[in-house]
Order: structure tokens, then sequence, then C-alpha cells
């Protein structure tokens, strides 16, 4: 793995813990956008892994 791709992993790690955050605080205080939040934040995070596959190809 090169430094590029493991910097890319990190970023997206640390991207992902902090929408996970705003997602838990979300639900909690608004319950009726947890189903939109998490359809809408699953496909950004599939659209993310499709990225970082391309880019490391």
């Amino acid at each position: 793995m090169t430094t590029t791709t493991a910097l890319l992993v990190l970023m997206f790690l640390l991207l992902t813990v902090l929408l996970g955050g705003a997602l838990f605080y979300l639900v909690h205080t608004r319950p009726r956008l947890a189903v939109p939040l998490t359809v809408a934040m699953t496909g950004m995070a599939l659209l993310a892994t499709c990225a970082v596959g391309i880019i490391t190809r």
C-alpha cells in the first residue's frame, strides 16, 4: 500500500466516524430524518469506496 492510498483510507475512515457521529446525533434529535440520512450516507460511502478503488487501481 502506497502512502497516498494509506492517506486516502485514513481520510475516509475519519470522515466515516464524523458522519456516523452526526447521524447518531440526528437520529436522537430528529427521528423522522433517520431513514433518508441513512440511505444518503450509505450511498455516499459506496461512492467513496468506488472512488478509492478507481484511484488505487
